[in-house]
């Protein structure tokens, strides 16, 4: 998800382990993998077909970190030897996602998704649990964060999936439980009995 600290960590994990980091973006950006800027959801859209078979027969050069929330849908599995999902609370992405100017709706799908674990899944579907690597990211600073991605990829540390469910903080947490629970009424302290339900 956006705002969790991708981009920090991995520049600080590639010059840990001497290579080049690179976003999604800026390598679709690099092979002419941009189609166009989708203006009502603030960000770009990406030829993620494209971008794959590009990374299958041809990766770049240098490259040892990439970064972004499509890395599952353009890093072939054949081409990752780890893949780390960065996780935060929602309580901490909110008002981040204020700041950077998030519409709404982008707001709401991406606090759902986080709480939902939907970054998680998509790289296990893509990778197997094997491959991946949860980091609950709330409270800590980047620099711990790639040591500990660094202590995996040396084998000194195995990859885990932490199974974070962070629905319990949407739950206790007035404002964020209508974006995670946008479904349910915002009064739930009693269930309406039958005659009520007609």
């Amino acid at each position: 998800m956006p705002a969790v600290g991708k981009k920090t960590v991995g520049a600080i994990l590639a010059q840990r382990l001497g290579c080049r980091h690179s976003t999604v973006l800026e390598l679709a950006s690099e092979t002419n993998s941009v189609l166009e800027y989708d203006e009502p959801n603030s960000e770009y859209v990406i030829d993620v077909d494209s971008m794959r078979h590009l990374l299958e027969v041809r990766p770049p050069t240098g490259i040892c970190v990439l970064s972004g929330v499509l890395v599952p849908s353009v890093l072939p599995r054949s081409r990752t030897s780890l893949a780390v999902v960065l996780r935060a609370s929602p309580e901490v992405l909110y008002p981040r996602y204020f700041e950077r100017g998030y519409p709404g709706d982008k707001i709401r799908d991406n606090l759902l998704a986080e709480a939902l674990g939907v970054a998680v899944d998509e790289a296990v579907r893509a990778y197997g649990e094997d491959l991946v690597h949860e980091v609950d990211t709330t409270g800590r600073d980047p620099a711990s964060i790639a040591s500990e991605i660094v202590d995996v990829i040396s084998g000194s540390r195995r990859p885990s999936i932490l199974r974070i469910d962070w629905l319990d903080v949407c739950e206790r947490i007035g404002h964020l439980r209508s974006i995670c629970f946008p479904e349910l009424p915002p009064d739930l302290d009693r269930c309406p009995d039958a005659a009520e339900k007609l």
